[in-house]
C-alpha cells in the first residue's frame, strides 16, 4: 500500500467559523484519509489572544499569535482564512502568498474589495487563492462556472445569494407578517451568520456577487460599485400585491452579459410563480443559469451556516491536496483572465416593472399617471385600480422599459397632487 502523505496547513482565526471548521475536520479527517490517501494535518492556528479560554480538546501547541510562525514553517502549503474583515487580514494574506502559501478564503468582505490585487499576487507566486467558502454556504458555484460549465457561453445568472434575506422573505410570505416580526424569530437568530443589517440590506449579497463576478467572469468589480437594494422596505402589502398578480418577491442577484457590457445588480424582484427560484425557501440559496449548451440549469443548497461553510473549506482543501500531491508541477495557478468589459450603469438597464401608486380616489387618476408614463416612451402592459380604506391604488405592469425612463417618469408623477404616499417599484424577472 502506498505511503500516506500529509497536507500541512494553517488556520487563521478560531472564532465561530474557525472552531466550527476545526470540529468538522476532527469528525471527517479519518474518512478523508481513507478516500484520498493523504492526511490533512493542521500545523498552526493563528489567533489574536493566546490566553483566551478555548475548548479543552484544542491542542494549545497549535495556537500562535505570530504569523511568522506560519511563514517560517516550510512544511505549511495552505492557509485557511477564517478571520474576516479587510485589515489586518489583507496584509497577512499578502505575506502568506508572497511565501507561496495557497489560500482558501472565507473572507467575503476582503475578497469583494481586494480580489484583483490578491489574484494577481497569487498568479505571480504560482499559488492558488480559492474564494468559494466566502460565499457562506456549501454550493460550489465558482467551481461549477469555472470547470463544469467552462465550454458554455453563459448568457445570464440569476441567483438567491443571501440565505438570511431569503429566510426573512420566506417567513413574511408564508405568514404575511412584517419584517420586524420575523426578526424576533428565534430560528432566524440560529440560521443567520449575524443579525447585522448588512445581511438584509443588500451589501452582503453585493459582496458575494462581486466575488463570483471576479472568480467566474474575470470582472474586477468592487462590491461598493454594484447597485444593491435590501429588503427592509418590503411590506406585507407588497407581498399581497405580488401574489395578486401571480408573483413572489425574492431578493435576486443578476449578472448578464451584453455585447460590450455586463449588468450586475441586486434587489427585491417579482418572480413569476412558476419559476424554479420561487421554490427556494428559508436559508437556502440557488443559482439559475442560462447557457448556450445546457439551456436552463440550476444549483441549489444551504446558503448560510457553519457546516455548509466548513464543507466548502474541506472541499477546497481536498482539491488543493490532490493537486499538490498528485500533480508534478502547477504551472498555472488561479489565473484570472480579467475581462475589460465595463459595468452598465443602472440607468442603462432594461427591465419589466411593477409600479403601485397610492392616490386620491377620484376620477381620472389612472389617465394622469399613464399620460406621464407615455410621455417618457414607457409602454404599459396593464393598469388596475382599486380602493382600500378610502385610499386609491393604481397598479401598473410594464413589459420592458429603460431604468432611466422609469426614474424620470416617477419623479414627475411624485409631484402630482393626487399622489398620497410613497410610490412602490419592483423590477420583474423576465427570462432571456
Amino acid at each position: 500500500m502506498a505511503k500516506k502523505k500529509n497536507i500541512n496547513f494553517a488556520l487563521l482565526g478560531l472564532g465561530k467559523l474557525g472552531k466550527g471548521f476545526y470540529d468538522t475536520l476532527q469528525e471527517k479527517k479519518d474518512r478523508i484519509e481513507q478516500e484520498t490517501g493523504f492526511t490533512l494535518q493542521l500545523k498552526k492556528i493563528l489567533v489574536k489572544n493566546a490566553h483566551f479560554k478555548r475548548a479543552h480538546y484544542i491542542d494549545p501547541q497549535l495556537i500562535t499569535t505570530d504569523v511568522s510562525d506560519i511563514l517560517k514553517d516550510k512544511s505549511i502549503e495552505i492557509a485557511i482564512d477564517a478571520i474576516g474583515g479587510i485589515e489586518p487580514t489583507f496584509s497577512l494574506i499578502k505575506k502568506l502568498i508572497a511565501r507561496r502559501i495557497n489560500i482558501i478564503s472565507a473572507n467575503r468582505m476582503m475578497l469583494a474589495s481586494k480580489m484583483h490585487e490578491l489574484a494577481d499576487l497569487a498568479n505571480e507566486n504560482n499559488v492558488f487563492i480559492l474564494p468559494g467558502p466566502s460565499l457562506g454556504g456549501g454550493i460550489p458555484i465558482i467551481e461549477t462556472l469555472r470547470e463544469y460549465l467552462v465550454a458554455n457561453d453563459i448568457k445570464s445568472m440569476t441567483a438567491v445569494v443571501s440565505g438570511t434575506s431569503n429566510f426573512i422573505l420566506s417567513e413574511m410570505t408564508r405568514h404575511e407578517i412584517p419584517l420586524k416580526e420575523v426578526l424576533k424569530n428565534h430560528r432566524l437568530q440560529k440560521v443567520a451568520e449575524s443579525l447585522s443589517i448588512i445581511d438584509y440590506e443588500g451589501s452582503d449579497a453585493a459582496q458575494k456577487v462581486s466575488v463570483i463576478a471576479a472568480s467566474a467572469f474575470g470582472l474586477d468589480v468592487n462590491f461598493l460599485d454594484i447597485y444593491s437594494e435590501g429588503i427592509s422596505d418590503v411590506t406585507v402589502a407588497d407581498i399581497q400585491s405580488a401574489r395578486h398578480f401571480n408573483y413572489e418577491i425574492k431578493q435576486l442577484a443578476i449578472i448578464k452579459e451584453h455585447k460590450n457590457k455586463f449588468e450586475i445588480h441586486v434587489h427585491p424582484t417579482l418572480v413569476p410563480k412558476d419559476h424554479p427560484l420561487t421554490l427556494i425557501r428559508e436559508e437556502y440559496n440557488a443559482f439559475f443559469i442560462e447557457s448556450d449548451l445546457l439551456g436552463k440549469y440550476m444549483v441549489y443548497g444551504r446558503g448560510v451556516g457553519i457546516k455548509p461553510a466548513s464543507s466548502s473549506i474541506l472541499s477546497n482543501l481536498i482539491s488543493l491536496g490532490k493537486l499538490l500531491r498528485y500533480t508534478a508541477s502547477i504551472k498555472v495557478a488561479y489565473q484570472l483572465v480579467w475581462n475589460d468589459m465595463p459595468l452598465m450603469a443602472m440607468e442603462e438597464i432594461e427591465s419589466a416593472y411593477y409600479l403601485r401608486f397610492p392616490c386620491l380616489d377620484i376620477p381620472g387618476v389612472v389617465g394622469k399617471i399613464t399620460t406621464i408614463l407615455g410621455k417618457h416612451d414607457i409602454n404599459i402592459g396593464s393598469a388596475h385600480a382599486e380602493v382600500e380604506q378610502g385610499t386609491g391604488f393604481v397598479h401598473i405592469l410594464i413589459d420592458l422599459a429603460r431604468e432611466e425612463s422609469i426614474n424620470r417618469a416617477l419623479k414627475e408623477i411624485e409631484k402630482l397632487e393626487i399622489i398620497r404616499d410613497k410610490i412602490k417599484l419592483f423590477r420583474i424577472l423576465k427570462e432571456s
